[in-house]
């Protein structure tokens, strides 16, 4: 996830140059910030769905 959308994201955001060089700044993060937050979101979901399952499972582990 991180690979296949937050770093292409990044990169666009990185390839439009500085806050000094960009003509509309607020256009730039409004194109780029929707996307990048939803993504962000599912990937820190996803992450926390990982752990719970680990934690679960050193429970079930444990518990034997």
């Amino acid at each position: 996830m991180t690979f296949a959308v937050n770093v292409p994201l990044n990169n666009t955001l990185d390839s439009a140059g500085t806050p000094n060089q960009v003509d509309d700044v607020a256009s730039v993060r409004d194109h780029f910030e929707a996307t990048w937050v939803r993504w962000n979101i599912v990937r820190a979901v996803a992450s926390a769905g990982s752990f719970a399952c680990l934690v679960w499972s050193l429970v079930l582990y444990g518990g034997s």
